[in-house]
């Protein structure tokens, strides 16, 4: 009897925290990293796009010739749609990140997470021109109605492998050492191009790839 309790009390806990790390593929199997990959890392930044930040992140990885994916707000896309349709004629991917980006997208019903997510990925196939199939979960929490979600939508999950906490770090020169530090062949970055520092972080980050013979790019395993 003891036993049921202490395992009627754990399982609860180990859901929640399931629920906030992408990486454990409990709920949804996710693209965390590359096992493939040689000298390749992947940059993604979640909650765009923004006018002027946005644009200095997508000025700074032209002309560094590199390929990122932005998982993109759906009212912030129709708001600002000529970044969205900068980011695609650049060779970047867009992916969906939720129509408002916020905590009751996390406890909503399946029904209504899939007509968010539909919703979003309409509105940026009809900006764009092209087929949207990427997705990130707001604040990287899954569960089993977003599961369902993914399912019927056809979607794939990319979670990451190295978290930057540029939305909690304040300075950028600790968030770049930070990536730095835990950058690895395979790896996808998380990163966010909303902020104020988003194009100093980057920068760094590409200094830092550079410095370690990585090569930035976007895994093939994405086309799969």
């Amino acid at each position: 009897m003891i036993i049921l309790f202490i395992i009627l009390g754990i399982s609860p806990l180990f859901l929640i925290i399931a629920s906030v790390n992408i990486g454990w593929n409990f709920y949804i199997r996710s693209f965390n990293k590359s096992l493939r990959s040689g000298n390749e890392v992947m940059l993604t930044f979640d909650d765009g796009p923004h006018p002027g930040n946005t644009e200095k992140v997508l000025d700074i990885l032209a002309q560094s010739n590199t390929k990122a994916i932005f998982f993109l707000i759906g009212e912030r896309a129709i708001e600002h749609p000529e970044i969205v349709r900068r980011i695609v004629k650049e060779g970047h991917l867009a992916g969906i990140h939720s129509m408002r980006h916020t905590a009751g997208f996390t406890v909503a019903p399946a029904k209504m997470v899939t007509g968010d997510l539909d919703a979003c990925r309409k509105i940026l196939e009809d900006l764009s021109g092209e087929k949207i199939y990427l997705f990130r979960p707001p604040f990287g929490v899954t569960n089993f109605n977003i599961a369902k979600a993914v399912r019927k939508l056809n979607l794939k999950t990319i979670g990451w492998s190295v978290r930057s906490f540029d939305t909690a770090i304040k300075s950028p020169e600790k968030v770049i050492d930070r990536v730095a530090g835990r950058i690895h062949p395979g790896a996808i970055v998380l990163l966010h191009d909303r902020l104020p520092e988003s194009a100093e972080i980057l920068s760094g980050i590409l200094r830092e790839i550079k410095n370690r013979g990585l090569k930035p790019t976007i895994f093939k395993e994405i086309y799969d």
